[in-house]
């Protein structure tokens, strides 16, 4: 068995490199580690953690569009989660959401956590999330996942 320290980071393949920097780094707080514009590659950094999301410019620019809902069970690539904090800060990053435009695909309550799903400007699926406390605990008690909607207003 390999044995693995942590999740690294996820790349994905953008339409416009200056424009997926500005939403990953304005809007969900990481920063610029590295950038080489030759190869097309930008590597962002969360907080203290070295690369965490790494953006590189693709070739074939009409190949993704936005999800309006959650996409139909099947193979590949779902979504990235980030987790937040508080849940004071799920509450401000819906409304900084909708300030920017940004297209929401679902707001729940999983029961031991809140969630936003949202598109990143490629469509890639994202999700920002608040855990309860009481998670691991809903998990080893059998929490049932009923995803009701939450609202926020």
């Amino acid at each position: 068995m390999i044995t693995i320290k942590r999740q690294g980071h996820i790349a994905f393949r953008v339409s416009n490199l200056d424009l997926s920097k500005e939403f990953y780094t304005s809007l969900l707080g990481l920063h610029v580690m590295e950038e080489n514009e030759e190869e097309g590659v930008v590597f962002l950094g969360l907080r203290d953690l070295s690369h965490t999301v790494d953006l590189v410019q693709s070739s074939d620019v009409g190949a993704s569009q936005p999800h309006n809902s959650m996409p139909p069970v099947g193979i590949g690539f779902h979504h990235v989660g980030f987790e937040l904090e508080t849940q004071d800060q799920m509450r401000d990053a819906y409304f900084q959401f909708k300030e920017r435009g940004v297209n929401i695909i679902a707001t729940m309550d999983h029961g031991s956590q809140q969630s936003i799903y949202f598109n990143d400007p490629d469509g890639n699926i994202l999700e920002v999330y608040w855990q309860r406390p009481d998670a691991i605990e809903m998990f080893a008690k059998g929490r049932g996942d009923d995803d009701r909607p939450l609202v926020f207003e």
